[in-house]
Protein backbone atom coordinates (compact mmCIF):
# COMPACT_ATOMS: atom_id res chain seq x y z
CA UNK A 1 0.00 0.00 0.00
CA UNK A 2 1.39 3.39 -0.98
CA UNK A 3 1.57 5.92 1.84
CA UNK A 4 0.57 9.48 0.93
CA UNK A 5 2.38 12.43 2.47
CA UNK A 6 0.74 15.59 3.74
CA UNK A 7 2.23 17.26 0.65
CA UNK A 8 0.26 14.81 -1.48
CA UNK A 9 -2.92 15.63 0.46
CA UNK A 10 -2.43 19.38 0.14
CA UNK A 11 -1.76 19.09 -3.58
CA UNK A 12 -4.87 16.99 -4.22
CA UNK A 13 -8.46 18.27 -4.39
CA UNK A 14 -11.00 17.98 -1.62
CA UNK A 15 -11.17 18.34 2.14
CA UNK A 16 -8.87 16.11 4.20
CA UNK A 17 -9.83 14.85 7.66
CA UNK A 18 -7.28 14.28 10.39
CA UNK A 19 -7.18 12.84 13.89
CA UNK A 20 -4.89 13.38 16.89
CA UNK A 21 -3.18 10.47 18.62
CA UNK A 22 -1.76 11.52 21.98
CA UNK A 23 -1.64 8.25 23.91
CA UNK A 24 -2.62 5.07 22.06
CA UNK A 25 0.19 4.59 19.54
CA UNK A 26 -0.47 0.89 19.09
CA UNK A 27 0.07 -1.22 15.93
CA UNK A 28 -3.68 -1.12 15.26
CA UNK A 29 -4.40 2.57 15.69
CA UNK A 30 -3.56 3.73 12.16
CA UNK A 31 -5.43 0.83 10.55
CA UNK A 32 -8.47 1.75 12.67
CA UNK A 33 -8.24 5.41 11.66
CA UNK A 34 -7.83 4.52 7.99
CA UNK A 35 -10.85 2.21 8.14
CA UNK A 36 -12.79 5.03 9.86
CA UNK A 37 -12.15 7.35 6.91
CA UNK A 38 -9.27 9.50 8.17
CA UNK A 39 -6.73 10.88 5.70
CA UNK A 40 -4.00 11.73 8.19
CA UNK A 41 -2.96 11.35 11.80
CA UNK A 42 -0.97 13.68 14.05
CA UNK A 43 1.27 12.11 16.68
CA UNK A 44 1.70 14.51 19.58
CA UNK A 45 5.03 14.47 21.43
CA UNK A 46 4.66 17.85 23.13
CA UNK A 47 2.03 16.88 25.68
CA UNK A 48 2.26 13.08 25.71
CA UNK A 49 5.76 12.50 27.03
CA UNK A 50 6.20 9.91 24.28
CA UNK A 51 9.74 9.53 22.93
CA UNK A 52 11.26 8.94 19.53
CA UNK A 53 11.40 5.15 19.79
CA UNK A 54 7.61 5.09 20.09
CA UNK A 55 7.19 7.65 17.28
CA UNK A 56 9.51 5.67 15.00
CA UNK A 57 7.27 2.62 15.44
CA UNK A 58 4.08 4.67 15.08
CA UNK A 59 5.31 6.00 11.74
CA UNK A 60 5.77 2.43 10.55
CA UNK A 61 2.19 1.59 11.63
CA UNK A 62 0.98 4.51 9.50
CA UNK A 63 3.05 3.36 6.54
CA UNK A 64 1.43 -0.07 6.75
CA UNK A 65 -2.04 1.48 6.88
CA UNK A 66 -1.40 3.95 4.04
CA UNK A 67 -2.15 6.92 6.28
CA UNK A 68 -0.41 10.29 5.99
CA UNK A 69 1.30 11.52 9.17
CA UNK A 70 2.17 14.67 11.05
CA UNK A 71 4.51 14.68 14.04
CA UNK A 72 4.47 17.43 16.65
CA UNK A 73 7.98 17.34 18.16
CA UNK A 74 8.44 18.24 21.82
CA UNK A 75 10.20 21.50 20.94
CA UNK A 76 11.37 23.75 18.12
CA UNK A 77 15.03 22.86 18.75
CA UNK A 78 17.14 21.61 15.85
CA UNK A 79 17.84 18.23 17.47
CA UNK A 80 14.12 17.50 17.85
CA UNK A 81 13.36 18.60 14.31
CA UNK A 82 16.17 16.66 12.65
CA UNK A 83 15.54 13.49 14.60
CA UNK A 84 11.83 13.47 13.72
CA UNK A 85 12.62 13.91 10.04
CA UNK A 86 15.39 11.31 9.97
CA UNK A 87 13.11 8.59 11.39
CA UNK A 88 10.68 9.20 8.54
CA UNK A 89 8.32 12.03 9.48
CA UNK A 90 7.48 14.07 6.39
CA UNK A 91 5.32 16.72 8.03
CA UNK A 92 6.01 18.48 11.31
CA UNK A 93 3.78 20.74 13.39
CA UNK A 94 5.29 23.32 15.73
CA UNK A 95 3.82 24.94 18.81
CA UNK A 96 3.87 28.62 19.78
CA UNK A 97 5.08 30.10 16.49
CA UNK A 98 4.88 33.79 17.37
CA UNK A 99 7.14 35.54 14.86
CA UNK A 100 8.35 35.19 11.27
CA UNK A 101 11.92 34.83 12.56
CA UNK A 102 10.91 31.76 14.56
CA UNK A 103 9.19 30.36 11.49
CA UNK A 104 12.27 30.91 9.33
CA UNK A 105 14.49 29.18 11.89
CA UNK A 106 12.20 26.14 11.90
CA UNK A 107 12.13 25.94 8.10
CA UNK A 108 15.92 26.18 7.98
CA UNK A 109 16.21 23.23 10.38
CA UNK A 110 13.89 21.19 8.15
CA UNK A 111 15.67 21.78 4.83
CA UNK A 112 19.07 20.72 3.54
CA UNK A 113 21.75 23.12 2.35
CA UNK A 114 21.59 25.49 0.55
CA UNK A 115 17.93 25.87 1.54
CA UNK A 116 18.59 25.25 5.24
CA UNK A 117 20.93 23.59 7.72
CA UNK A 118 19.56 20.07 8.17
CA UNK A 119 22.33 17.52 8.68
CA UNK A 120 22.57 14.73 6.13
CA UNK A 121 22.26 11.01 6.66
CA UNK A 122 21.84 8.66 3.72
CA UNK A 123 19.96 5.37 3.32
CA UNK A 124 17.85 5.84 6.40
CA UNK A 125 14.13 5.87 7.22
CA UNK A 126 13.53 9.17 5.42
CA UNK A 127 14.62 7.73 2.06
CA UNK A 128 13.50 4.17 2.65
CA UNK A 129 17.11 2.92 2.93
CA UNK A 130 17.41 3.11 -0.85
CA UNK A 131 20.69 3.74 -2.68
CA UNK A 132 20.87 6.50 -5.25
CA UNK A 133 22.31 9.87 -6.15
CA UNK A 134 22.45 11.93 -2.98
CA UNK A 135 21.71 15.36 -4.44
CA UNK A 136 18.51 14.15 -6.09
CA UNK A 137 17.37 12.46 -2.87
CA UNK A 138 17.94 15.60 -0.82
CA UNK A 139 15.98 17.72 -3.29
CA UNK A 140 13.12 15.22 -3.23
CA UNK A 141 13.10 15.17 0.57
CA UNK A 142 12.99 18.97 0.77
CA UNK A 143 10.07 18.97 -1.66
CA UNK A 144 8.20 16.33 0.33
CA UNK A 145 8.61 17.77 3.83
CA UNK A 146 5.94 20.17 5.06
CA UNK A 147 5.73 22.55 8.00
CA UNK A 148 2.54 23.42 9.91
CA UNK A 149 2.77 26.39 12.27
CA UNK A 150 0.55 26.44 15.35
CA UNK A 151 -0.34 30.05 16.13
CA UNK A 152 -1.38 30.08 19.79
CA UNK A 153 -0.87 33.55 21.26
CA UNK A 154 -2.05 37.11 20.73
CA UNK A 155 1.45 37.95 19.52
CA UNK A 156 1.27 35.18 16.96
CA UNK A 157 -2.10 36.37 15.69
CA UNK A 158 -0.76 39.92 15.38
CA UNK A 159 2.09 38.49 13.26
CA UNK A 160 -0.09 36.04 11.30
CA UNK A 161 0.39 37.80 7.99
CA UNK A 162 4.17 37.96 8.36
CA UNK A 163 4.35 34.33 9.48
CA UNK A 164 2.24 33.17 6.54
CA UNK A 165 4.57 35.07 4.19
CA UNK A 166 7.60 32.96 5.21
CA UNK A 167 8.81 30.69 2.42
CA UNK A 168 8.71 27.05 3.46
CA UNK A 169 5.67 27.31 5.72
CA UNK A 170 2.86 25.24 4.24
CA UNK A 171 -0.04 25.72 6.65
CA UNK A 172 -1.22 27.63 9.71
CA UNK A 173 -3.31 26.10 12.48
CA UNK A 174 -4.98 28.01 15.32
CA UNK A 175 -4.10 26.70 18.78
CA UNK A 176 -7.39 27.83 20.27
CA UNK A 177 -6.87 26.38 23.76
CA UNK A 178 -3.58 28.15 24.43
CA UNK A 179 -4.85 31.29 22.74
CA UNK A 180 -7.85 31.42 25.06
CA UNK A 181 -5.49 31.22 28.04
CA UNK A 182 -3.16 33.85 26.59
CA UNK A 183 -6.14 36.19 26.14
CA UNK A 184 -7.26 35.64 29.74
CA UNK A 185 -10.43 33.78 28.74
CA UNK A 186 -9.45 30.13 29.32
CA UNK A 187 -11.87 27.71 27.67
CA UNK A 188 -14.26 30.39 26.44
CA UNK A 189 -14.13 29.34 22.82
CA UNK A 190 -17.25 31.30 21.92
CA UNK A 191 -15.54 34.60 22.73
CA UNK A 192 -15.56 36.92 19.67
CA UNK A 193 -11.82 37.47 19.98
CA UNK A 194 -11.19 33.83 19.14
CA UNK A 195 -13.35 34.05 16.04
CA UNK A 196 -11.49 37.20 15.03
CA UNK A 197 -8.21 35.32 15.45
CA UNK A 198 -9.51 32.45 13.33
CA UNK A 199 -10.50 34.83 10.56
CA UNK A 200 -7.13 36.59 10.75
CA UNK A 201 -5.33 33.28 10.32
CA UNK A 202 -7.55 32.14 7.44
CA UNK A 203 -7.14 35.47 5.65
CA UNK A 204 -3.36 35.41 6.09
CA UNK A 205 -3.27 31.95 4.53
CA UNK A 206 -5.37 33.08 1.58
CA UNK A 207 -3.21 36.18 0.96
CA UNK A 208 0.02 34.20 0.89
CA UNK A 209 -1.13 30.99 -0.77
CA UNK A 210 -0.79 28.85 2.35
CA UNK A 211 -3.20 26.23 3.72
CA UNK A 212 -5.56 26.84 6.61
CA UNK A 213 -5.98 24.01 9.15
CA UNK A 214 -8.96 23.92 11.53
CA UNK A 215 -10.24 21.73 14.37
CA UNK A 216 -13.91 20.89 14.99
CA UNK A 217 -13.39 21.74 18.66
CA UNK A 218 -12.21 25.23 17.79
CA UNK A 219 -14.16 28.45 17.31
CA UNK A 220 -16.41 28.72 14.27
CA UNK A 221 -18.64 26.47 12.20
CA UNK A 222 -17.39 23.76 9.88
CA UNK A 223 -19.17 25.01 6.74
CA UNK A 224 -17.90 28.55 7.30
CA UNK A 225 -14.33 27.37 7.88
CA UNK A 226 -14.33 25.30 4.70
CA UNK A 227 -15.56 28.34 2.78
CA UNK A 228 -12.69 30.30 4.32
CA UNK A 229 -10.30 27.76 2.84
CA UNK A 230 -9.81 25.07 5.47
CA UNK A 231 -8.05 22.26 3.61
CA UNK A 232 -7.44 20.00 6.60
CA UNK A 233 -9.94 19.56 9.43
CA UNK A 234 -9.12 17.61 12.58
CA UNK A 235 -12.13 15.76 13.95
CA UNK A 236 -10.96 14.58 17.37
CA UNK A 237 -8.32 12.92 19.52
CA UNK A 238 -7.86 9.41 20.83
CA UNK A 239 -8.29 10.03 24.57
CA UNK A 240 -11.39 12.21 24.38
CA UNK A 241 -13.04 10.08 21.71
CA UNK A 242 -12.54 6.91 23.75
CA UNK A 243 -13.80 8.57 26.93
CA UNK A 244 -16.92 9.89 25.20
CA UNK A 245 -17.69 6.54 23.55
CA UNK A 246 -17.28 4.63 26.81
CA UNK A 247 -19.41 7.21 28.64
CA UNK A 248 -22.25 6.59 26.20
CA UNK A 249 -21.83 2.81 26.40
CA UNK A 250 -21.79 2.64 30.19
CA UNK A 251 -24.75 5.01 30.49
CA UNK A 252 -26.69 2.85 28.04
CA UNK A 253 -26.01 -0.28 30.10
CA UNK A 254 -27.12 1.42 33.32
CA UNK A 255 -30.23 2.82 31.63
CA UNK A 256 -31.22 -0.61 30.31
CA UNK A 257 -31.10 -2.12 33.80
CA UNK A 258 -32.90 0.82 35.35
CA UNK A 259 -29.90 2.34 37.11
CA UNK A 260 -29.44 5.39 34.97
Amino acid sequence: MTQPTVRDLLDSPGLKVGFWVNEFMTPAICHILKEAGCDLVTFDMEHSGIGYDVIRNALRFAEAAGLATVVRPPSRRYEDIARALDIGAKSLMFQMVDTPDQAREIVACMKYRPRGVRGVTAQHFYDGFRPGELGAKLEAEDAATTMIALVETAKGIANADAIAAVAGIDALYLGHVDLSVDLGIPGRYDDPRLLDATLALANACRRHGKHFVWDVGSTGELDAMVKLGAKIVFCGADTGTLRDAVTVATANVRRRVGQG
